[in-house]
């Protein structure tokens, strides 16, 4: 999980205002969250969200520690501080989002209930004026039969049989009795009518309670949607503010990294010098093997490099099978290959491999060789590098990186104890970092190993 030994691949450009576009940082999946309440028997443990988002976010910010391992610990520290605002951002900006959705939603149904409302209150008045009307005419009718009883009652009580009795002649009699009985049908009628208008005004008086009822509910509606629009507009507010303020820490933190642009490109040249010295020093030890492996093949002397041989010591890893053995008791957590600088923007060669390992971790000489470099050595911290001569026809040699201390010198025998582990250098945590040269060029050691 940790690198050493830049090389660049790709020359140096510009910082630009989005210092992390395009960093080549994956997430990781959290596994399960610790410190869960015990399950119960044959349960599956309940997943914590909000633990699991928490450990998505370290895994990436680890990540990017790792991509920048090698590189001074204020770049680094700039950088996670851009990651860790943008992911600030982007939570915020998705929370932003959601509160203007729902705050629409909530515009959306104040607007709605306020229409059904005003509609109900419109029905409200018309039944309240239909009702209104109807009893008006209930009492011109009770009023028009108020007059009849009173004309009857006037008519000193005589009824209609009696009038016609009172006729002269048999034709006045059949008109008294005609006009007698139109006389009590009128009167019939109008009692039929004012029943009929009594039901009318039961109904209308039914349907204003309804109408009553729905005007009340959708006021309550109404009070419930306009407190529900305002906390809405209160929560986009507040999100659009907390965005706000996270942009301006996430440029305020671009504007750190960028400012580390120089002082890192410095440093890291002073590290590609230190490589170099290495190379040209591993190049001449090549030439130097490969001119006396021709003298003695012409001399008819066997020989060559020290090659992988030697006894292996008691503490020494096993070898996976090739050529080297494994420098440490320990799982490979970082493979060779190019990284992408966010801060630079460029990519650089992860040169070797890493073990992830703790300080003081015993380290072991891959394969037989000689020690032609113990020490500081800059950003490498404490390295030691071995010469293990010819092998396979190329000049193979090894580096061990970040030590905390050395224990060795001269002629090593593979598996021999020759170090410790630590951090020294430019490292952001303990391990090994290993590297195998071919000719002075670093190779990946998975070939090797």
């Amino acid at each position: 999980m940790r690198w050493r030994g830049l090389r660049l691949v790709v020359p140096a450009v510009a910082a630009s205002a989005s210092l992390l576009a395009g960093a080549a940082v994956v997430g990781a999946s959290a596994g399960s969250p610790s410190g869960a309440p015990a399950a119960l028997p044959n349960a599956v443990p309940a997943a914590d969200p909000l633990r699991q988002k928490k450990n998505r976010v370290d895994d990436e910010i680890d990540q990017l520690r790792e991509s920048l391992e090698g590189a001074s610990k204020d770049v680094i520290a700039a950088a996670v501080a851009v990651r860790v605002a943008q992911r600030k951002v982007a939570a915020a900006q998705a929370v932003s989002r959601a509160a203007q959705a729902a705050l629409v939603k909530a515009v959306a149904h104040d607007k709605q209930v306020a229409s059904d409302l005003a509609v109900a209150e419109a029905q409200q008045a018309k039944a309240e004026r239909a009702l209104a009307a109807g009893r008006a005419q209930q009492e011109d009718t009770r009023a028009q039969l108020g007059r009849m009883a009173r004309e009857a009652y006037m008519g000193s009580g005589v009824s209609g049989l009696a009038v016609a009795l009172g006729a002269d002649s048999p034709d006045e009699f059949a008109d008294r009795v005609a006009l007698a009985g139109i006389a009590l049908r009128s009167q019939g009628g109008v009692v039929d009518e004012l029943a009929v208008q009594q039901a009318e005004l039961v109904a209308r008086g039914t349907k204003v309670q309804a109408v009553a009822g729905q005007v009340a509910e959708l006021k309550r509606r109404s009070a419930a949607a306009v407190t529900a629009r305002r906390a809405a507009e209160k929560a986009a507010a507040a999100a659009a503010a907390r965005t706000a303020a996270l942009l301006a820490a996430e440029q305020a933190a671009l504007k750190v990294a960028q400012s580390k642009v120089a002082a890192e490109r410095k440093r890291l040249s002073s590290l590609r010098s230190e490589q170099a010295k290495l190379q040209a020093m591993l190049v001449a030890r090549a030439k130097a093997q490969a001119a006396a492996e021709a003298r003695r093949r012409r001399a008819g002397i066997g020989g060559g490099g020290s090659g992988g041989g030697g006894s292996s010591g008691g503490g020494a890893p096993s070898s996976g099978g090739g050529y080297l053995s494994h420098a440490a008791n320990g799982p490979i957590t970082s493979p060779f290959g190019l990284r992408y600088h966010p801060i630079l923007h460029i990519w650089r060669l992860h040169s070797g491999i890493d073990f992830g390992i703790p300080c003081g971790t015993p380290v072991y000489a891959a394969a037989a060789g000689t020690i032609i470099s113990a020490g500081w050595a800059g950003g490498y911290g404490n390295r030691v590098v071995i010469d293990h001569g010819m092998a396979r026809g190329v000049d193979l040699a090894t580096t061990y990186n970040h030590l905390t201390s050395i224990v060795a010198g001269g002629h090593v025998r593979r598996g021999q104890l020759i170090a410790y582990s630590g951090t020294t250098g430019l490292s952001t945590g303990c391990h090994l970092h290993f590297e195998t040269l071919v000719n002075g060029t670093f190779v990946n050691p998975m070939n090797w190993l």
